[in-house]
């Protein structure tokens, strides 16, 4: 079991091993703040980190870890029924936490009712109301990471990306980035807006614009083969569950396929470059850039 230190002043990062949660980690570590990192299984401690394994479904155990804490980030399991995400929500209002960060989704913005918004909507809609405005709800784009989980196999077979969609437009954006607006949230109470906050990428790009950087970074002569919407399908089928393999197969369908088509939304400026992500993560293609 973990031992907690006897100080003030604690962030608890719930995911503290996924794409976001681990630069939340560094994120409050870098500025000073001491850090709960809880996960299933945590990398181990170090200066001012305390790796708490536990799953929050364990009543017990998540209350322990929230002695004594004045923020928490919250990367939930989209399993997480109703009266499990109450009964989270009722535990952090008790512990008297004064700012609760949510990882959600822009999905709820664009595809709501949708399969993969569903356990996005029903954590916004447990944790708002049992938190109040004291609860920061983050709504991240497309993660770059997506391509990385989506075509790094492929990539490194046969340097080839397969899709239906080469020229549908998307805003990915860097799981640093998002991170930045929790640790912004999390050490600096009162800042912004409470509620959700829609976060995207620093530019529109598709298919043929990723490939290309991927390219140039990895210096492999990456081709792209287009393909039906149903292979495209298939393909996704094999890494995730099919009715998600689906729906990305339709928000891509119906993407902009032009910039004079895109709509005007809040461009990410100042946020992480495709180039400099791709630069910084060879090892998720993996490869190393030669």
């Amino acid at each position: 079991m973990f031992v907690l230190p006897e100080d003030h002043g604690v962030a608890v990062v719930v995911g503290a091993t996924g794409h976001v949660g681990r630069h939340v980690v560094n994120g409050l570590a870098r500025v000073g703040r001491q850090v709960r990192a809880v996960a299933r299984q945590p990398e181990s401690d170090r200066a001012g980190v305390v790796a708490c394994p536990l799953d929050v479904r364990d009543a017990d155990a998540f209350n322990a870890v929230l002695q004594r804490v004045d923020g928490i980030f919250l990367s939930l399991p989209p399993t997480l029924e109703t009266a499990e995400l109450a009964r989270i929500a009722g535990d952090i209002a008790r512990a008297g936490i004064s700012t609760t960060v949510l990882l959600s989704s822009d999905l709820l913005a664009e595809y709501p009712g949708s399969i993969m918004a569903a356990s996005h909507e029903r954590e916004e809609s447990v944790l708002s109301a049992a938190l109040g405005e004291s609860l920061v709800t983050l709504r991240p784009g497309v993660f770059m990471e997506n391509d990385a989980i989506e075509w790094s196999a492929t990539i490194r077979a046969d340097c080839v990306v397969f899709t239906a969609f080469p020229d549908a437009l998307q805003m990915p954006i860097a799981p640093v980035d998002i991170a930045a607006e929790a640790v912004a949230a999390l050490t600096s109470p009162g800042r912004g807006p409470r509620g959700p906050q829609r976060l995207l990428g620093p530019q529109w790009l598709n298919v043929r614009d990723r490939v290309a950087v991927l390219g140039d970074v990895l210096n492999r002569p990456i081709t792209i083969r287009e393909v039906s919407a149903e292979h495209h399908r298939a393909v996704l089928a094999r890494l995730l569950p099919e009715p998600i393999a689906a729906q990305k197969v339709a928000m891509l369908d119906a993407a902009p396929r032009s910039i004079r088509d895109c709509p005007n939304l809040p461009l990410g400026e100042g946020r992480t470059p495709y180039s400099v992500w791709v630069a910084a993560n060879t090892a998720a293609f993996g490869m190393g850039a030669t």
